[in-house]
């Protein structure tokens, strides 16, 4: 099986997300982006609704995020829904076209994740 990953625009970030292979790359005009950089560009402004049951997910630790306007729903388009995919080191996202989901491996980063709320 060969897939065909086109990228996708969400304002200054390219996003080429694969429901096959399961992970995404993140660009620019001026090459590749950290990971943790584009999920911040594209849903930073998110607000947290808080942990949920991990069943299904590939980590033990799973959070939910609303986009604070319809607007910014938006950016979930240029991802496929319902899969999981491999979005950087020890996090994955899914969502359901509404709704975010961000599982992470490591309990620092979950911290990270839910630090302020």
């Amino acid at each position: 099986m060969t897939c065909d990953h086109k990228p996708v625009w969400v304002n200054e970030i390219a996003v080429t997300a694969c429901p096959d292979c399961g992970r995404i790359d993140w660009l620019s005009t001026s090459g590749p982006v950290d990971p943790a950089e584009a999920v911040a560009a594209l849903f930073g402004s998110y607000d947290l609704l808080g942990p949920i049951d991990a069943l299904g997910a590939p980590s033990p630790w799973v959070l939910a995020y609303a986009p604070p306007t319809p607007r910014r729903r938006r950016n979930l388009d240029a991802l496929p829904k319902r899969v999981w995919l491999k979005a950087g080191p020890h996090l994955w996202l899914a969502h359901d076209g509404g709704i975010l989901l961000l599982a992470t491996t490591q309990s620092l980063m979950f911290e990270n994740l839910t630090r302020g709320a």
